[in-house]
């Protein structure tokens, strides 16, 4: 029997890099058509597919992440470990997107007082 398809997911010679990267390069295209012309029916495959390319990139993207966390699942063999894992990629850079939004993006988009608005804040 052949390889199974596990084996390459166990180090970073796995091509996961370019596909992601081609399913983003396919979003940025497919939005292009909407921001340039305004209507995502602009697109060519709108048209043909019945969908974007974009769409199609989206669910590349959950299937690849989809994946991945299915492999590193059964890598931790242990529900705790995957659960707590995951919190620790997640959650740190949530929380430091949360921050910036809230008090610099925030405060420089605010029509509020500095005052009121980190008031309404808490």
């Amino acid at each position: 029997m052949g390889t199974v398809l596990s084996k390459y997911t166990n180090n970073r010679d796995n091509n996961f890099n370019l596909i992601r990267f081609l399913a983003a390069s396919l979003v940025l295209y497919s939005h292009s058509f909407s921001l340039a012309i305004g209507t995502v029916y602009a697109e060519p495959f709108k048209i043909s597919l019945g969908l974007t390319l974009g769409t199609i990139a989206v669910d590349i993207f959950f299937i690849t992440s989809g994946f991945l966390i299915a492999s590193s699942f059964f890598e931790k063999n242990n529900i705790i470990a995957f659960v707590w894992a995951r919190i620790l990629r997640i959650y740190p850079a949530l929380i430091i997107a949360l921050i910036f939004c809230v008090f610099m993006v925030g405060l420089f988009f605010t029509t509020n007082m500095t005052s009121e608005y980190l008031y309404n804040i808490f």
